[in-house]
């Protein structure tokens, strides 16, 4: 959102920011739990046992070492779900990704000749799937799975629908 208020030009108005779906949020606290998993066995033995189990050692690493990647993929998850911006203002679409280096792919709407949306028969039923832009002079922009991709087009393409009208405010 800081990028997108940073970067708007005059007259520029911001007009929607997309979100990822709930089931984006499953899968990182899954991962989570799947590696906090054998380490919640190893310290639940070590409780009921009051020293650590025969197989303790080994099963020790291993519980740690499966925590520390569930660990990571949680966290790498979020932090690539925060520093993901996809906004459409009236003049552009935008679509940021990185925390510390910065990667955004911004397209004018007036540039955009075709939206794909790609849903699956369970991202129809879970409300997620992903957008594909094609414009004129530019390559392809892909964005990652949102939620509600139709509205999401809806948006766009009122969006410009309201730039080559010549309404820009919203």
């Amino acid at each position: 959102m800081a990028y997108v208020n940073k970067t708007l030009a005059p007259d520029e108005d911001y007009l929607y920011r997309a979100h990822f779906n709930w089931t984006y949020d499953f899968r990182s606290w899954f991962w989570l739990a799947l590696g906090a998993l054998p380490a919640a066995f190893w310290l639940g033995a070590l409780i009921a046992g009051g020293q650590p189990p025969a197989f303790g050692k080994s099963f020790a690493i291993l519980g740690g070492v499966a925590f520390a990647s569930g660990l990571i993929i949680f966290t790498l998850r979020y932090v690539h779900r925060w520093t993901t911006v996809i906004a459409v203002t009236s003049v552009r679409l935008i679509l940021k990704t990185g925390l510390i280096s910065r990667n955004a792919h911004e397209v004018s709407l007036d540039k955009i000749e075709e939206i794909l949306v790609h849903q699956s028969f369970l991202g129809r039923i879970l409300g997620y799937g992903a957008l594909t832009i094609r414009g004129t002079g530019i390559a392809v922009i892909s964005f990652p799975i949102l939620g509600e991709p139709l509205h999401v087009r809806r948006e766009i393409e009122t969006a410009i629908v309201r730039a080559r009208s010549g309404k820009v405010s919203g």
